[in-house]
Order: structure tokens, then C-alpha cells, then sequence
């Protein structure tokens, strides 16, 4: 007999597992502590497909944002408001960069929490490559905040104000994600017909998808994708 694997969560049978290695055709991640969410990989395509056919090229990179480990648990941590409140930054922040093209904020986002007292986030963000090619340093500026104008300074200020934590205090808290095997970050130009880097983007975004340390029990959501 083969062995047999539950279909949907227990938690909320609405959510469907997927154990494959590809999903319509394209690589995804395999992760050892259980399955991926099949609705997560419909929403995370459908929101890479409809980003593609608006822009010819788009800059795609996964960030992992966290709360202060000396941060006292509170309210702050028992909903995704805080999510909101960093998209909005963030767009405020592009929009004070004055780029001479503009850009839709999209993105695919997961909630987790495994042994921690406070969740921390999975970001993949999806901006017109015509408006921002890179993110820039990662190094703190000479006065010990985030006062560049590049893209990962505005992410880490936006991140700062969502949280309510000193900008100064912000090293760490707001992650390049990188591949464990090439040890490369997980940032690409994508181009519309780009098959292969739309494959890698794709597969970066799996990630976000996996079941494991998801938080469904406590009946909050853990993930969800742009609409524009």
C-alpha cells in the first residue's frame, strides 16, 4: 500500500495541500516539514501572470520583515495592520523618489510563526523595473539610520514606521531573502517573455505557499497577493 496524504488543512478544509515538485509546469519549492497550499500557488500566478501583461519589465525580490526580538508582544501582533501600514509607507516612499516612470506596488506576502512569541512576514515584491533596477546598498547610512535613497532604505523606513521602532534600531529586521543553494539573493529583472526568470520568480514565491509554521489555527490570514 502507498501511503496516503491528507488532501485540505485541518484547520480550514478550505485550504488544499499540494505535494508535486512543479505546479502547472513550473518548479516549486519542496519543503522537508510538509506540503505547500494549492490555493496560495493559484493566487501567487495569478498575481506574477497579471503583473507581467501590465509591464514589460519588473523588478521581483523577496524580502522577510520582522518584528524586535526585544519588542514586548502586543496588539500590534495579533492582526496584519501593520502590513497595511508598510504598504502604505512604502508607497509614499516611492512616490517622494521622483522616478521619471512610475510604478504599482504589487506583491504576494505570508504570516508565519513556529517557536517565536511575535510572527514575523515573507515578502515578494513586484515593481516597474523602469522606475527601480536595484535595491541598492544594504548598509546603514553614516549617521546609523536608513537616510539613503535607494530601494532598500525606503523599504526599511516604511518597514520602521509600520512597527513604531526607532530607524536606528532597525538593522536586521528587514531581510534580503537569498537561496540557500547559490547563495544569491532572490532579486530579478523579469522580463514579459522571459521564461526562465519567470521560473525563478515563480519558485521564489513557492516558498510563501508552504503549510509548515502558517498560524491557520489561530484564524487570521497568512497570506494573500495584490489585486491590481
Amino acid at each position: 500500500m502507498y501511503p496516503t496524504f491528507p488532501k485540505r488543512h485541518r484547520d480550514n478544509p478550505k485550504l488544499r495541500f499540494y505535494y508535486g515538485d512543479q505546479y502547472l509546469g513550473w518548479p516549486v519549492y519542496q519543503y522537508a516539514n510538509g506540503p505547500l497550499i494549492e490555493n496560495y500557488l493559484e493566487t501567487s500566478m495569478r498575481v506574477l501572470e497579471h503583473t507581467v501583461s501590465q509591464q514589460r519589465r519588473t523588478l521581483a525580490f523577496r524580502l522577510d520583515p520582522r518584528f524586535p526580538q526585544t519588542m514586548p508582544v502586543g496588539p500590534m501582533h495579533a492582526d496584519n495592520a501593520c502590513l497595511s501600514r508598510f504598504f502604505h509607507a512604502l508607497r509614499a516612499e516611492l512616490d517622494a523618489a521622483g522616478t521619471k516612470y512610475t510604478t504599482e506596488v504589487r506583491y504576494l506576502w505570508c504570516r508565519e510563526q513556529d517557536t517565536s512569541d511575535k510572527p514575523h512576514y515573507h515578502l515578494l515584491l513586484l515593481l516597474n523595473y523602469d522606475a527601480f533596477r536595484s535595491l541598492g546598498t544594504y548598509s546603514r547610512s553614516p549617521d546609523g539610520g536608513y537616510s539613503y535613497d535607494n530601494l532598500y532604505h525606503r523599504c526599511v523606513r516604511a518597514w520602521s514606521w509600520a512597527i513604531g521602532w526607532p530607524i536606528h534600531d532597525m538593522k536586521g529586521l528587514i531581510n534580503v531573502a537569498t537561496d540557500k543553494l547559490t547563495q544569491q539573493p532572490y532579486v530579478y529583472c523579469l522580463h514579459r517573455d522571459d521564461a526562465a526568470t519567470f521560473a525563478q520568480v515563480f519558485y521564489a514565491a513557492s516558498y510563501l505557499c508552504k503549510a509548515y509554521s502558517k498560524p491557520i489555527a489561530r484564524r487570521i490570514r497568512c497570506f494573500d497577493g495584490s489585486r491590481r
